[in-house]
């Protein structure tokens, strides 16, 4: 399903990340935007309040974690995130992962997720996890409009002040790829609420 001749445009500015399209064809992000995956399978998680150390609102579906053994549970998930899961998890994404970016992810902790975020969900300014050798998140929604919210902002540091020094939207089959360190600043804007948006991604952690 993903389409691996799909190739990265490098970015520097403010930090080094990468930001590809058409990893997915119109008609792969119909069919899995037909048979997503049951909202009672997410977690909902909320930290936008309290002594926490990022704020955030999401809800969330583990897929694949080869440190703690869990693998998916693909009896749980149409054909179309089948197809899905499984070339996430595969050696040839790693290998087109390896081609675009030059990070080897060979052998690492690699933990992979499913994404969504409602009406003013958000994820607050961090550089993420400094061991995070890379992390790659794919969109999937259908038909985003350019007024929907979500969109990923990049920072040059912590200082809200100036605002973010580029964005992305969260266009279906885009695919953002970023390795952490202390420059890393990024965020997720509020999904725009009272239109009943869903923003939908998957994504995969590899951890040094």
């Amino acid at each position: 399903m993903i389409n691996l001749d799909a190739r990265l445009e490098t970015c520097d500015h403010p930090f080094r990340h990468f930001r590809g399209a058409g990893l997915l064809s119109a008609r792969s992000l119909a069919d899995l935007n037909a048979t997503a995956p049951d909202p009672d399978l997410f977690k909902r998680i909320d930290t936008s309040t309290g002594d926490v150390r990022r704020r955030y609102r999401s809800s969330v579906l583990p897929l694949a974690d080869n440190k703690s053994g869990l693998t998916p549970d693909l009896d749980v998930l149409a054909p179309p995130w089948r197809e899905l899961v499984t070339d996430l998890l595969s050696d040839e994404f790693t290998g087109w992962i390896r081609r675009e970016t030059g990070v080897d992810t060979t052998g690492l902790h690699r933990r992979s997720e499913i994404f969504r975020h409602y009406d003013g969900d958000f994820e607050d300014l961090s550089t993420g996890k400094l061991h995070k050798k890379l992390y790659v998140s794919l969109h999937v929604n259908e038909n985003w409009p350019s007024d929907g919210g979500g969109e990923w902002e990049f920072w040059s540091g912590p200082d809200k002040s100036a605002g973010p020094a580029s964005t992305m939207s969260p266009a279906g089959g885009t695919a953002w790829l970023y390795s952490a360190s202390t420059s890393s600043w990024h965020q997720m804007a509020p999904v725009s609420e009272g239109r009943g948006l869903v923003r939908q991604w998957v994504s995969v952690s590899f951890f040094a």
